[in-house]
């Protein structure tokens, strides 16, 4: 085969894959809503959509170029290993791009740090609950792709052999991408110091790349827009005093059940009735926020007292929970339980660094969430009846039925018709509308089937005489949505589905009161930790209130991966932390026109600046970076 054949089969094959890539991409990118917003956003998302497909094919490109080079350097004439370069480096570039806009498509969100950590750690995987046709249909989209690349290749060789090809110019290309390329960042660049236009439409761009040139266009005397922009760093303050307590002579036992993927409206008597019983001793808050909308910032929000965010430098110090301190330091038998895995998401080095390993339990035989559940209620009420009768009790359990798949045995279903599979591999956007009934019906199910497993600690707690001296938290990581708005599932947005869950707290004694103030995650640990016998205000280890004390919030925040939302009774406003982008929204989830984003931001100014010093209130002020 000679150069100049190899050469073209090569440019067009690459061509081919530039529009299959132009193709999976174009999911994500919403041509009709910034058609909208005028020309400029318009153009720019045309170049850069067009832009960052060649991008996506540099990896590629230079791997196959490698591989060519060394391949005409050992064997000039062969061609066998640049096809399979090709081949391979292609496949594996599109497999990826489609899994991208499946997660988008679904969740909302483009691969990131959150989805490489759900990879990379161990019992991420696990934790999505994919069942043996999904792995079928994942294996088979992952030969699909890479047989697509092989025909493609094939088809070019093909049409070229037959010298029916035509030679295609590319000349000019690299140094018009470099051009356009300079123009479009430094163009995004100038619009986020000044009018911020175009922020909705590089983010739209999976993996749009951003660059600061604020020196450059402070030079030209260019003024500038200020918005809050927030970075969290710095050196853990953690208590911000040393916690002071005085025990209780007669110490309450705590048990704090939380579910995954528990949303608010699911707590009733005909889905829960065992649930919607005890509640009717207890404190019920039906306007509770979680601190995220995932399990990370959930959990990490309800134990802390603090926004989600302060994940990150938790993890990095190994520093967990204050209350399990005060627990310790007072003799507490502590045993905790999950269904899923304490190493993911990483509270064993997190919420729970100080607990010994052996008070960490985990299902380790595969089994469906609900067998899970069973055996650890098992367990825990094991727990409770060896204990030393003579010292008061911690334990904690996580429940696992809620979450997709949503696991039931068939004694708990009490909603039809229900999706008897929910196979990952196929899912879609259009398709999931089509079936949103029958896979609620699942999750109503599994939540039925949660309600048994709480009945039973209630029935045992009855039976023991144990409700006269033990505090019992019932509570949902994060909500769970049902394409209300678009999506399914949890982790993609802040709407009501995906951050409301119910609060249950009851306390020996207690009047029943059912509640429509706002709460959050982050008022339990204030409401527990003075009936510890801990002195401290609160504000020294939390933010947050002592709900059983008649203290109110007016605000809260609800965290993910990488953003920050800040909620009252009028709007949510979603800002990310380490960058400027802002969205706001009504409190039930309408969108602004522009107009009123603005004057809503205006407003909330002294709400933002408020959030920026909760964000950095808990690091040493010398070290802190949180700023405006």
């Amino acid at each position: 085969m000679t150069v100049n054949l190899e050469k073209n089969i090569l440019k067009n094959y690459f061509l081919a894959t530039y529009l299959v890539i132009l193709y999976l991409v174009s999911d994500s990118i919403p041509m009709a809503t910034i058609f909208q917003e005028g020309l400029l956003p318009l153009s720019f998302m045309v170049v850069g959509f067009l832009l960052y497909g060649l991008y996506y094919l540099l990896p590629a490109l230079a791997i196959t170029s490698l591989v060519k080079f060394i391949s005409k350097k050992l064997s000039p004439a062969s061609t066998k290993a640049t096809y399979i370069a090709a081949v391979a480096s292609t496949g594996l570039t599109t497999l990826l791009l489609y899994a991208n806009a499946k997660i988008f498509a679904l969740y909302g969100m483009f691969f990131n740090g959150f989805i490489l950590n759900l990879i990379m750690t161990p019992g991420g995987i696990e934790s999505l609950g994919g069942s043996s046709a999904s792995d079928i249909g994942f294996a088979l989209i992952v030969i699909g792709f890479f047989s697509l690349q092989g025909l493609i290749l094939w088809l070019t060789h093909r049409f070229y052999s037959n010298k029916a090809g035509f030679n295609l110019s590319f000349k000019y290309l690299p140094s018009l991408t470099i051009v356009l390329t300079i123009l479009v960042h430094m163009g995004f660049a100038l619009d986020s110091y000044t009018t911020n236009q175009l922020t909705q439409v590089g983010e739209s761009i999976p993996f749009y790349q951003t660059v600061s040139a604020r020196g450059f266009y402070e030079s030209l005397g260019i003024p500038r827009t200020r918005e809050t922009k927030l970075k969290v760093k710095g050196k853990l303050n953690y208590p911000i005093n040393p916690i002071a307590f005085k025990q209780p002579a007669k110490p309450y036992n705590i048990i704090w059940l939380t579910s995954e993927s528990w949303r608010a409206d699911t707590l009733n008597e005909t889905v829960m009735p065992n649930s919607w019983a005890f509640a009717k001793n207890a404190a019920r808050y039906t306007r509770n926020y979680s601190t995220g909308n995932g399990t990370r910032m959930g959990v990490f929000g309800m134990f802390m007292g603090l926004p989600g965010n302060y994940w990150f430098p938790f993890f990095e110090s190994r520093r967990g929970a204050a209350i399990i301190d005060v627990l310790q330091k007072q003799n507490y038998q502590m045993s905790f339980y999950t269904s899923a895995k304490f190493s993911y998401p990483e509270f064993e080095k997190t919420i729970f660094a100080q607990v010994a390993s052996d008070q960490l339990h985990e299902i380790h035989k595969a089994q469906t969430g609900w067998e899970s559940d069973r055996d650890n209620v098992t367990n825990l009420l094991s727990f409770i009846d060896k204990r030393d009768q003579k010292k008061p009790f911690f334990t904690f359990m996580f429940f696992e039925s809620p979450h997709a798949r949503y696991y039931f045995p068939p004694e708990s279903v009490i909603a039809k018709p229900y999706k008897d599979d929910i196979n990952y591999a196929t899912l879609s956007k259009k398709k999931f509308n089509e079936d949103i009934g029958p896979i609620k019906n699942r999750y109503i199910n599994s939540v039925h089937h949660l309600d048994m497993q709480y009945g039973r600690i209630f029935e045992y707690l009855k039976t023991h005489q144990l409700l006269d001296n033990t505090i019992v938290v019932l509570i949902g990581d994060h909500g769970e949505e049902f394409m209300e708005h678009g999506f399914w599932g949890h982790n993609s947005t802040f709407v009501d589905q995906q951050v409301r869950t119910p609060l249950v707290i009851y306390k020996p004694g207690m009047k029943h009161l059912v509640s429509d103030q706002m709460t959050s995650h982050m008022d339990i640990v204030p409401t527990i930790m003075p009936l510890l016998g801990v002195s401290n205000p609160s504000n020294d280890y939390a933010i947050g209130y002592n709900l059983l004390a008649g203290e109110k919030r007016d605000h809260t925040y609800i965290s993910d991966w990488d953003k920050v939302t800040y909620v009252d009774d009028e709007v949510k406003i979603t800002q990310p932390v380490n960058g400027k982008s802002i969205k706001v929204s009504k409190i039930n989830d309408e969108d602004l026109s522009a107009t009123e984003r603005k004057s809503i931001l205006e407003k909330k100014q002294p709400a933002m600046v408020q959030l920026v010093q909760d964000l950095g209130k808990f690091f040493k002020k010398k070290d802190a970076k949180t700023q405006q």
